[in-house]
């Protein structure tokens, strides 16, 4: 399991949530765009007896290229929206990631301090958490949200005695990949609708909410080199299917 900051803005902010994970036995972490904060005093001093975790941590240029390899996605925010759906309270969110944590690579994301995250980065989570609150309008701090999150992970990984799944969901790059295939059969056979449009983007959020395998995800992709089979013996068609 690992935690993924997008954007953060303070390098404290960086040194408090890896404190907090360094509690909870959270030993990875991955950031998106971050402010510079490896060698950063604050960061250093919120960060006490945890920079083996920073050490290890890696940058990526967007929440893509770091979602790319994991399987289940978990993304905390505050805000509800039309492409924020399948809210879980910390608790209900822990026992889901309880259940995975042998088979799956599984990522918490924590979107930015001030604004959380776009429309295309939620569209990447199968799930989303809320952390309820006494207010209306809560404002946690980003190491606050972490160390909820974590904190109930490693209570219900402790508690939990009975069997887990063995089945490995597919990675996020895979899924990508097959919105990217279905996608373009869909313009080849001229479906007028633009991309980042409201369907594109829902076939990306549809796909993305799957718990599908690598096994399901190659009956799609097989579905996808079949109809551009068609395409180029019926139609003189050529779309490009990603491998």
């Amino acid at each position: 399991m690992m935690v993924v900051l997008v954007e953060p803005k303070n390098p404290g902010n960086i040194g408090a949530a890896v404190r907090a994970m360094k509690n909870m036995g959270v030993a990875t972490l991955r950031l998106v765009n971050p402010v510079s904060y490896r060698d950063e005093p604050e960061q250093r001093k919120m960060g006490y007896r945890s920079q083996e975790i920073v050490e290890r941590a890696q940058d990526y240029p967007d929440l893509e290229s770091a979602l790319a390899d994991t399987t289940l996605v978990f993304l905390a925010t505050a805000r509800k929206g039309k492409w924020k759906k399948d809210f879980l309270s910390p608790e209900q969110a822990a026992g889901k990631i309880a259940e995975r944590l042998a088979s799956d690579r599984i990522a918490l994301v924590f979107g930015r301090e001030d604004k959380g995250v776009t429309i295309e980065e939620c569209q990447r989570a199968n799930f989303f958490i809320k952390i309820p609150s006494a207010v209306a309008y809560p404002s946690l701090n980003l190491s606050q949200a972490v160390m909820v999150v974590v904190y109930e992970i490693f209570k219900a990984a402790c508690c939990r005695t009975e069997s887990v799944s063995s089945l490995r969901m597919a990675e996020r790059k895979s899924l990508d990949r097959l919105v990217d295939n279905i996608w373009d059969l869909m313009k080849a056979m001229e479906v007028r609708e633009p991309d980042q449009g409201l369907f594109h983007r829902s076939l990306r959020r549809a796909v993305n909410r799957t718990h599908w395998t690598n096994a399901d995800v190659a009956v799609f992709d097989r579905f996808c080199k079949q109809t551009r089979w068609y395409l180029e013996a019926r139609c003189g068609g050529s779309p490009e299917i990603k491998k």
